[in-house]
């Protein structure tokens, strides 16, 4: 994963919309030819539910859930499918290939909803709430200790790894950039996934980073960057993940919806009990470190040490927040429909159904 790496320049919109779009195709087909469909019975009466994760420990209560038979409790058999990012999810969402979903809310969804494609944001998978230490903008130590980066203002002409543009990590960090006094014209960016971030940082690729965890840790365990500050820092409240439902799951099996909603918040609830300050370290915390190890082939070790982001327990995203980024994101030429709404983009029934039928029992 973390070899033969190197650092790539900004693309052109039109060339990443079209990779996108070509990625996502080609997961449909990939998702079609495992066999995946939209919440098929089985033969013991169970909905089976077909799932899409890029694996990460903000996906923990979905391993949770699987692992704890807490889906199964709820009559369904839950399949994961692993996507590199939840933007290659959208496609197959939209065909009914596949059920659900994790991503992170960003100017592609929002698009894809914009062009009719059946997909909504459903339940929140992770916000940066004050003080969170999730995703952080990383600087190269020797910078800090030479004291050539002492504030924001210094990321002026340095070499960024950021995720890619449209993105909810892009907000925090264009809104840090703003408090330096500077623009994205003024930093060299580089688009780069979050393992690929830290080893440019060790290599000295890059100057600083937008890195989540555990990659964040990572990059400090090993010496070679500083957390300088945190995303929540700048943006207290950021939606940064949520759960995307098929408009063709919803509409063809609103059973098994919501109680894949039921699943999850039960699941969230173990995850929520075994943070204490952002990182695992409450009662439980082992047993959920195990299985975050098991379904991510992530360190245990790394895990503990690594800030994991607070879910809503009952499912409650930002819409404001949201409804917010989408007029960041038409400001900055990003949304292609003229008239698309946060309404448009978003469904809370499952989530404020199964959690007012889990409060009355």
């Amino acid at each position: 994963m973390f070899k033969n790496t190197r650092i790539l320049p900004a693309r052109n919109r039109f060339l990443v919309r079209t990779a996108g779009a070509v990625m996502g195709i080609t997961a449909l087909l990939g998702v079609a030819a495992c066999g995946g469909n939209s919440s098929a019975s089985t033969s013991n009466g169970t909905a089976e539910v077909s799932v899409g994760h890029a694996a990460g420990i903000s996906n923990a209560p979905l391993y949770i859930g699987i692992e704890k038979g807490y889906f199964k409790e709820e009559g369904l058999n839950v399949k994961l499918v692993a996507f590199k990012s939840g933007g290659d999810m959208v496609a197959p969402l939209a065909s009914g290939a596949l059920d659900a979903g994790t991503a992170a809310p960003g100017a592609g969804i929002f698009n894809a909803v914009g062009r009719g494609l059946g997909v909504r944001l459903v339940a929140d998978t992770g916000k940066l709430v004050p003080g969170s230490k999730y995703s952080s903008l990383l600087v190269r130590k020797s910078l800090v200790d030479s004291k050539e980066f002492t504030s924001v203002k210094d990321l002026k002409g340095k070499r960024l790894g950021l995720y890619a543009d449209g993105t909810s990590t892009t907000l925090w960090f264009d809104r840090a950039l703003k408090e330096g006094g500077l623009a994205r014209a003024d930093i060299q960016a580089n688009f780069l996934s979050g393992p690929d971030q830290a080893v440019a940082l060790e290599n000295g690729s890059i100057d600083a980073a937008t890195t989540a965890e555990p990659f964040a840790t990572k990059a400090i365990e090993n010496g070679s960057a500083v957390r300088f500050a945190v995303g929540a820092d700048f943006y207290p409240g950021l939606q940064l993940g949520a759960m995307m439902y098929g408009t063709a799951f919803t509409e063809k099996n609103p059973a098994a919806a919501l109680s894949f909603m039921k699943g999850w918040l039960r699941s969230v609830k173990d995850y929520n009990a075994a943070l204490v300050d952002g990182q695992l370290a409450g009662t439980n915390a082992q047993e959920v470190i195990d299985i975050i190890a098991k379904y991510t082939e992530l360190d245990p070790k790394l895990v503990a040490k690594a800030y994991s982001p607070e879910i809503s327990p009952t499912g409650e995203m930002n819409l404001a927040g949201v409804a917010e980024d989408l007029e960041t994101y038409r400001a900055q030429g990003l949304i292609e429909k003229a008239d698309l709404k946060v309404e448009d983009i978003m469904d809370t029934s499952f989530s404020e159904k199964a959690a007012a039928e889990m409060a009355a029992k």
